[in-house]
């Protein structure tokens, strides 16, 4: 049976095992995980990976399914798309200021507008005294666009929040 790419998704409260539980059936079945993110979001844990894999996807999600069920996970697998990897990121955009909604969605229009692919994203909310809204953009930037043309714009369009341009550090990121 030739290997598939298969898309693996697992969401539910964190704790500890669930990146155990999710490995192990993956390790059983030899599957090999070729790209993976796993973060927690609000006190979720949310694993998103790519793994070369024999099985079908259903039956993958069985396995799954059934190897996590104390964990309460919400678990989905399917097809990966064939294609070539995404480019390395040239730029990490941040984002900083009194959040609102639309924030992420003004700043990621004015990217997609220019053609500028987002490869990672982390937001997050600092509450206090006044709510915060924190988020930092991988970005691949098409090497004819001016970069001073691209922080306007994005500062344009998120209004009187802080946008910040660096390169990225491919070696460390």
């Amino acid at each position: 049976m030739p290997l598939r790419n298969l898309a693996v998704t697992a969401i539910g409260v964190d704790r500890p095992g669930i990146v155990t539980a999710v490995t192990e059936v993956l390790h059983e079945r030899g599957a090999n995980i070729t790209d993976s993110s796993m973060t927690t979001l609000g006190g979720n844990a949310a694993i998103m990976l790519i793994a070369a894999c024999r099985d079908e996807p259903e039956t993958l999600e069985g396995a799954l399914e059934s190897a996590t069920r104390d964990y309460g996970l919400s678990v989905h697998v399917s097809r990966a798309a064939e294609g070539r990897a995404s480019p390395p990121p040239t730029h990490i955009v941040t984002v900083y200021g009194s959040d609102r909604p639309g924030l992420l969605h003004q700043a990621a229009t004015a990217l997609a507008d220019r053609s500028v692919n987002i490869t990672d994203l982390v937001t997050q909310l600092l509450e206090g005294e006044r709510n915060v809204s924190a988020c930092a953009l991988a970005v691949t930037v098409p090497a004819d666009l001016d970069m001073h043309a691209l922080q306007a714009a994005v500062s344009a369009a998120v209004g009187d929040v802080e946008v910040h341009m660096r390169p990225a550090d491919i070696e460390t990121y």
